[in-house]
């Protein structure tokens, strides 16, 4: 085999891998009631947020360092942007543990195609 098809089989191999993933994720956003931006996720993330900006702002304040208006605000935008990732991350855990489950047992398949194609069993 020369070295361009080797190549080329590592990136056809690589392609299905991406793609059983993603067909992984798609078959457990179908899978799920509703989707998976329902009014009780939406609501599930703006409270930490709004916990996240409260103790960011208030953070600042502790600092011996001039207490300044834009020292606060920016902690209150980090505070804020960890505190949504936060709460998006819990909302959606669900989900995320189906996606992950059929998108590994999608690329394990792949893979277990692979391993048979270059170590084919020989019952004779």
């Amino acid at each position: 085999m020369t070295s361009s098809s080797l190549l080329a089989s590592d990136i056809a191999y690589f392609r299905n891998l991406i793609k059983a993933g993603l067909n992984g994720i798609t078959s457990a956003r179908n899978e799920t009631s509703g989707g998976i931006f329902t009014p009780r996720w939406k609501a599930a993330a703006w409270t930490p947020a709004l916990v996240g900006a409260a103790l960011g702002a208030l953070s600042t304040c502790f600092d011996k360092d001039r207490r300044s208006v834009p020292r606060a605000a920016l902690g209150g935008l980090v505070g804020s942007a960890l505190g949504f990732g936060g709460g998006v991350a819990w909302a959606s855990r669900g989900f995320t543990g189906t996606a992950a489950r059929h998108a590994i047992r999608g690329v394990n398949s792949v893979r277990d195609a692979r391993w048979l194609e270059r170590n084919p069993i020989d019952y004779a």
